[in-house]
């Protein structure tokens, strides 16, 4: 009776455990043209588009993404050109967005008071990178890709564990 229950109970918690794993989602969003074919290329070059970069971004990060996007790309085959017509334009940007949390109860140390139009407001900053694959010899975008993250987190540029699965993910949208 006790090794039933134990099998049935292991196996319940192994079944939540997958499909937890599996229902992970991805912090990317690509999108191509229909006709688009990383094969049909033999060479490529990567350009960051430092008009829009502002002050908040470091600029070190931003080169160590595009070392690993290239390094990455040069894995599948294609040598890296500075002269070539499929560039790889990296755009990153800064987006402040004012959240607010509306609380019906404030807790101070000694009692709990009741304020109906208390709230607090404070400013995100969301950074956005973008990927656009262009073709400037038939002057079309091939292909896109973005992803959002705030300061901080884990999901930043700036970690170099997140820097090497964006770069992978990237990788597997082709």
């Amino acid at each position: 009776m006790y090794n039933y229950s134990m099998k049935k109970i292991t196996t319940l918690l192994s079944l939540i455990i997958l499909i937890g794993c599996t229902s992970i989602q991805s912090n990317i969003e690509v999108d191509s043209i229909a006709t688009f074919d990383l094969s049909n290329y033999s060479d490529f070059s990567i350009k960051i588009n430092e008009s829009n970069i502002s002050a908040e971004i470091n600029p070190i990060d931003l080169e160590r993404f595009k070392n690993n996007l290239k390094n990455a790309i040069e894995e599948r085959g294609l040598t890296f050109s500075s002269k070539s017509n499929l560039v790889f334009v990296i755009n990153l940007s800064t987006k402040d967005s004012i959240e607010n949390d509306n609380l019906n109860y404030h807790y101070s140390r000694y009692y709990w008071d009741r304020y109906m139009y208390q709230n607090n407001t404070r400013t995100v900053t969301e950074n956005i990178l973008r990927v656009n694959l262009k073709d400037y010899k038939q002057d079309t975008t091939l292909w896109t890709v973005v992803t959002m993250w705030r300061d901080g987190s884990y999901r930043s540029i700036a970690n170099q564990d997140s820097n090497d699965i964006l770069v992978d993910e990237i990788m597997l949208s082709f």
